[in-house]
């Protein structure tokens, strides 16, 4: 359906979420996060179960890791999904079911995690990435736009795209009720 770049800034603490998509209103259903505590991208066949409990379980103290592992572990419809997780320190984890739509994978990093799954390929994912980090002295914002340009400039999601989300959160703790979802 998808694809997505988490990132975190590591001089503000600052996380956000870019993704585009064919897929109606991606904003709603694909992007989890609340400041302080990280962010999930859950796409593919979505589970928005992997945000609301994703963002419990990065609340409870779990990793990145930990928190991908507890989530597609207890989904039987895990191999249709695809979901990445970065915690509030930046560390990242993801997950792509064996049975996504090709071209579909993940590439993570320091601070930074993308995915995608019904790609034109992974030149996709490869220039999203490479656009992040050549632009580091551009603000967060700015920078996740240019890395999902370049992805579109690789042939994005191979059907198109109709909708496109951007989601900023500041760093440090996060004030109690101002989390989304």
């Amino acid at each position: 359906m998808t694809w997505s770049i988490i990132a975190r800034e590591p001089a503000t603490g600052q996380i956000g979420i870019a993704a585009a998509s064919r897929f109606f209103a991606v904003g709603v259903r694909l992007p989890f996060i609340a400041s302080g505590v990280g962010a999930i991208a859950t796409q593919a066949l979505v589970n928005s179960l992997y945000g609301t409990n994703g963002l419990r379980l990065l609340r409870a103290g779990h990793s990145a890791a930990e928190v991908v592992s507890m989530l597609v572990a207890a989904d039987a419809g895990r191999d249709h999904r695809q979901l990445h997780v970065m915690d509030s320190t930046g560390r990242v984890a993801a997950y792509t079911g064996v049975a996504c739509v090709d071209w579909c994978g993940h590439l993570v990093g320091n601070e930074w995690s993308v995915a995608g799954n019904f790609l034109a390929g992974a030149a996709v994912l490869e220039d999203t990435v490479e656009a992040f980090l050549v632009n580091s002295k551009l603000p967060m914002a700015r920078r996740l736009v240019a890395a999902m340009q370049a992805g579109e400039a690789a042939g994005g999601d191979k059907r198109g795209k109709q909708s496109a989300v951007l989601d900023l959160r500041r760093g440090g703790m996060a004030r109690p009720g101002s989390a989304r979802r």
